[in-house]
């Protein structure tokens, strides 16, 4: 098994980015076939071979993932993905940008 740990600061407001992690999570729902569920303020998803959580914070936004084995040799390029998607998904679209 393989783990994946990514923590980024950003300067959305919490209602904002509640709605963009909500977003991803639709996303890998309808691409990926994952389950999700709020509990509190982590976002918590699981399909076969992978599971982890999206936890929200006022100014950070942290995601720890768990691969599978069969999923564990595509770790750096999951990761690439996931950093890509991230960085888009956490632009501040009033002009104050991510604060990564």
């Amino acid at each position: 098994m393989s783990n994946i740990h990514i923590k980024r600061r950003h300067r959305l407001p919490p209602g904002e980015l509640r709605e963009r992690v909500e977003h991803i999570a639709q996303d890998l729902k309808s691409k990926l076939n994952a389950d999700y569920a709020w509990k509190g303020d982590s976002l918590q998803f699981k399909r076969a071979g992978v599971s982890g959580s999206i936890d929200i914070a006022e100014d950070a936004i942290e995601l720890n993932i768990e691969l599978g084995l069969l999923l564990s040799p595509m770790k750096g390029k999951i990761e690439e993905t996931i950093n890509k998607n991230l960085d888009q998904a956490l632009i501040d679209k009033t002009g104050g940008g991510s604060a990564a």
